[in-house]
């Protein structure tokens, strides 16, 4: 039978490889789309799907609802599930077969991500400086500066609670299994955390995780989603027209980490990446700023 405990067991194989929140969400999400489509037509039993049934579901959600192809990044990704999920089921024996293992993936450019130039950033840091009696703004500019120097996952971040901080580092805990990491914080970033506990930390009052570093205006451990938020309200006021989020942050954090260093394998460590694969494309982004530079810089001696 197509079962949710068996959705659930698969979201724990995926924590358990250390997979990212972001991943285990997006993959979940198209398992069971893949599934509830299979219930739709007639499909109960896991054990009797084969390759004909994938196939017709990948055909069934290949177009938006205008008639366009979906783009080939969102594809690739389903595919991607698809084989993870039907290949754990048959390792772990709930399939005979693995009626997934035929899909390949197309190959694409990766576009460069959005992320704050240094001149950005520094507006950023700048209009939460000068809002200092803007409501919950030691919190906020906290909150800014561990995405911007550390270049954690937003997941991560709200899940730190006030015993993780420990003087020049803070840790980062695993679920199920996984080691807890150890973070440098820069002397910037801890002495703002230092003042967000010390001030406007102590002023919340019997909060639901006393444990929880941050926390929301209704005493509750902050939610992704309004990390989310403020990440959005800072943006907007300090006026930069970019749709920036909290892992465009990351993003941000990891160009311009490579761009001061130029050493690939830091910002492969810096962000926890299993592949290297997965970083390179920090390095193409600073090569492009560096060409434009000097361009610029030719352009300044043209007679």
């Amino acid at each position: 039978m197509i079962t949710n405990q068996l959705l659930v067991d698969y979201e724990n194989y995926l924590r358990a490889q250390d997979k990212s929140p972001y991943t285990i969400k997006n993959f979940g999400d198209d398992i069971r789309r893949c599934l509830e489509f299979l219930r739709s037509q007639g499909i109960a039993d896991i054990e009797t799907i084969v390759y004909g049934d994938i196939d017709c579901f990948l055909v069934a959600i290949a177009n938006l609802p205008d008639g366009r192809m979906k783009n080939s990044n969102t594809m690739n990704r389903m595919k991607v599930a698809l084989r993870s999920f039907f290949g754990w089921a048959y390792r772990t024996g709930v399939l005979p077969s693995e009626p997934a293992s035929h899909l390949r993936t197309k190959r694409v450019d990766r576009l460069p991500p959005t992320y704050l130039t240094a001149e950005e950033e520094r507006r950023l840091l700048d209009c939460l400086l000068s809002h200092s009696r803007e409501p919950h703004q030691q919190r906020d500019l906290a909150i800014i500066r561990l995405l911007l120097d550390t270049g954690i996952r937003v997941g991560e971040l709200t899940q730190i609670d006030l015993s993780d901080i420990d003087g020049k580092h803070f840790v980062i805990r695993r679920q199920k299994g996984g080691s807890p990491i150890r973070k440098f914080l820069p002397s910037i970033t801890r002495q703002v955390i230092s003042d967000y506990i010390t001030g406007e930390r102590t002023r919340y009052t019997s909060p639901s995780d006393p444990n929880a570093l941050f926390l929301t205006q209704s005493n509750e451990r902050m939610h992704p989603r309004a990390v989310q938020m403020v990440t959005r309200k800072w943006v907007r006021l300090a006026g930069i027209d970019k749709q920036i989020t909290p892992h465009k942050l990351r993003h941000t954090f990891a160009t311009s980490l490579y761009s001061k260093s130029h050493d690939i394998l830091a910002v492969q460590k810096a962000l926890g990446h299993r592949s290297i694969v997965h970083t390179q494309i920090y390095a193409h982004i600073s090569d492009e700023s560096l060409e434009t530079a000097l361009e610029n810089r030719s352009s300044d001696f043209h007679s």
